[in-house]
């Protein structure tokens, strides 16, 4: 890894008058620029690309119960830096990152000698910022309320959902963003140039989650609360997540971002290697169509029985895990959580050794049912050391439910709960999937064992949810939640409709794509845990088509956005990072597309086996969405392709190369 440390001119413009100093830091290609701004006692930021203004003069600071820090007698800048680096992802969208930014830091001091660090960083992706608070004699801080805003110059298109402190399972809006109350990050929005702005966050740890409430000029931070209404609670120094604004030209540029990975901190773990990316079976589509159950009766899914019928069938067709929901006690009444003790129909001994012996792992499952504090926490150790006895290789937590000890789920009580998940998996080398999770802030970076979380609208609600996710739904994630980090949405729906089979004739709820487009959900979705959330004998009823997921990988040495339109159209392309072969998915709207992609990214001179799984000529998401056809053509570098997308559908392409 290359990295240069070198300290760097910044084009500096300071006003040297009585009550205002400016300085200006620009990003390594300078078309991002930052000014920092210290008038009447108070600091300021301001974001431009280009010459056009992004981000208007928005406000900085913290305020505590023991000392304001927004109000200041002096601020000095103490640093100027330059980094260009490259880092290698163990598993990812992409194998190779570029980490490569400016840097400045001030000292902020108030009439009292208190000082607040303030720290800015610009990179060609965009603008991150945080604050720091030296606590040497580790005296006790309450964060009453930080003071950072995002002014707009413009009311920009806005995609956003709801800042509920207890979930982040919301249809996203489309709206100017006055018409935003409050939002969870990130939360992108289109200007009139063009240009493509997400707010988030980056390296939340020992801190409250950020949402945005409307100020009227854009959206201020606010920190979701402990009970007692303080945002964060400290000993010791006080280091806030990285502030993040993503800019991109286009909302392909925001998908390409690494910033918010680049925030956080290299890996810390000393081995790797029993990080395993897989794809995935799991006894929990039934549950949802309510044919099994959690709890154990008559309808009880999670036997010994099962589980190895499900291994036969994924193990036959190279799935290297299988997710086993209700095998523990607690589900009868939501509450007596054991999570040592199977049910009596359930050897969960057995069935790992059955699935080993086939070349697979179980996925543990921890459901909390919100009791964390008194029923989680307590067991946790116990509970990560039989899935390490037993070699279990990672495991999905979940919190449905209020949390029982009064605190959000996003609060800073929770967010360290979570790290202590983090923290107990990587002892016991067990991977995490969470459910119900605090948001990604790029932390899979420094543990690379937090595999995805959930945190979305998944594909359970097409199940049971009226409304289910509507066919925009999956053209939106990539550009807001997706931005985050990976999503456990659980993909590989292969029956659309329920009524008549699963529910009573006329239920509403129902899978509102083709089948094409649950293909391509596999390339377009990233996660290194791709679930076929199906049960068997629906993709046995297509063997062809469940042929791309048998074959699709989850780890990428390269990613590539070649036509993006938020909530309208996306496609990417992404090359395996074990072979020479790539990947392509395609997904629109409810409005039918004719797109055409170029293969400038194949390599020069070589032949690709183009297998093409689309939508079929009358396939419609609503009344055809079983109607598909695949082909086959020989094709190469700079061979141009025709994608037809029907209402609600999409495409899937895998490129083999052929060795000439």
């Amino acid at each position: 890894m290359k990295r240069i440390g070198l300290v760097f001119l910044l084009a500096l413009s300071f006003c040297f008058s009585a009550s205002a100093k400016e300085w200006v830091l620009n990003s390594p290609d300078n078309k991002n620029e930052v000014k920092v701004i210290f008038t009447g006692g108070k600091l300021f930021y301001e974001i431009k690309r280009e010459g056009e203004t992004l981000i208007t003069k928005s406000s900085l600071g913290l305020t505590f119960k023991q000392f304001d820090l927004s109000q200041f007698k002096q601020v000095k800048q103490v640093s100027t830096n330059s980094v260009n680096e490259k880092w290698e992802m163990i598993w990812g969208e992409q194998k190779e990152v570029v980490n490569n930014y400016h840097e400045a830091q001030w000292n902020a001091l108030t009439k009292n000698k208190d000082k607040l660090v303030l720290e800015f960083r610009i990179f060609n992706d965009g603008v991150s910022f945080r604050y720091k608070v030296l606590n040497d004699e580790g005296k006790h801080l309450d964060l009453l309320d930080e003071k950072t805003d995002f002014n707009l110059p413009e009311n920009p298109v806005t995609w956003w959902i709801h800042a509920d402190y207890d979930s982040y399972e919301l249809l996203y809006q489309k709206t100017q963003l006055s018409e935003v109350d409050s939002a969870h990050t990130p939360m992108t929005m289109e200007l009139n140039s063009g240009v493509h702005v997400s707010i988030h966050e980056a390296a939340l740890i020992d801190y409250a989650s950020m949402t945005l409430k409307n100020n009227g000029q854009g959206v201020d931070c606010d920190l979701v609360p402990w009970a007692d209404g303080i945002k964060v609670k400290k000993d010791g120094d006080l280091i806030s997540p990285w502030r993040t604004v993503i800019i991109g030209d286009n909302a392909g540029d925001l998908v390409e971002s690494t910033m918010v990975l680049n925030l956080n901190k290299p890996n810390v773990l000393k081995e790797t290697d029993w990080i395993q990316p897989m794809r995935y079976m799991g006894i929990w589509w039934d549950m949802h169509l309510n044919t099994r159950g959690w709890k154990k009766d008559e309808k009880h899914g999670a036997t010994t029985e099962y589980a190895k019928e499900y291994i036969d069938f994924a193990s036959k067709n190279g799935f290297e895990g299988l997710l086993v929901e209700g095998w523990n006690i607690g589900w009868e009444k939501w509450d007596n959580w054991n999570f040592t003790e199977a049910y009596d129909d359930f050897d969960i001994e057995e069935v790992q050794r059955y699935a080993q012996e086939n070349g697979m792992t179980l996925i543990g499952h921890h459901e909390t049912g919100g009791k964390v504090a008194y029923q989680y926490e307590p067991q946790m150790e116990e509970a990560f050391k039989l899935y390490h006895r037993l070699g279990i290789k990672a495991v999905k937590t979940g919190y449905v439910g209020k949390i029982d000890n009064g605190e959000y789920h996003h609060g800073q009580w929770m967010v360290n709960h979570y790290q202590r998940v983090v923290d107990l998996g990587a002892k016991y080398k067990v991977a995490i999937i969470a459910h119900e999770p605090i948001k990604a802030t790029g932390l899979r970076r420094t543990y690379p064992h937090f595999l995805a979380r959930e945190g979305v609208r998944g594909q359970e609600y097409n199940a049971w949810a009226y409304p289910s996710n509507p066919p925009e739904h999956t053209v939106i994630l990539p550009f807001t939640r997706g931005l985050a980090g990976p999503i456990d949405f659980t993909p590989g729906a292969f029956r659309m409709t329920f009524d008549g089979t699963y529910r009573e004739e006329g239920y509403p709820s129902r899978v509102s794509t083709t089948l094409a487009k649950q293909l391509a959900l596999y390339v377009t979705m990233y996660s290194p845990v791709q679930m076929a959330c199906d049960l068997p004998k629906h993709y046995e009823e297509f063997p062809e088509m469940f042929q791309f997921i048998t074959h699709v990988p989850v780890n990428w040495e390269e990613s590539k956005v070649l036509n993006a339109s938020i909530g309208e159209y996306y496609t990417v392309a992404r090359k395996d990072m074990d072979t020479p072969n790539w990947y392509i998915g395609s997904i629109t709207n409810e409005n039918s597309r004719e797109l055409t992609i170029q293969l400038d990214f194949l390599e020069e001179g070589k032949m690709y086996q183009m297998t093409h799984f689309e939508d079929g000529e009358n396939a419609d998401w609503e009344f055809e969405p079983y109607n598909y056809r695949i082909s086959n053509k020989m094709v190469k570098k700079g061979d141009t392709v025709q994608l037809s997308l029907a209402p609600g559908g999409g495409t899937a392409i895998r490129l083999e190369q052929i060795n000439r």
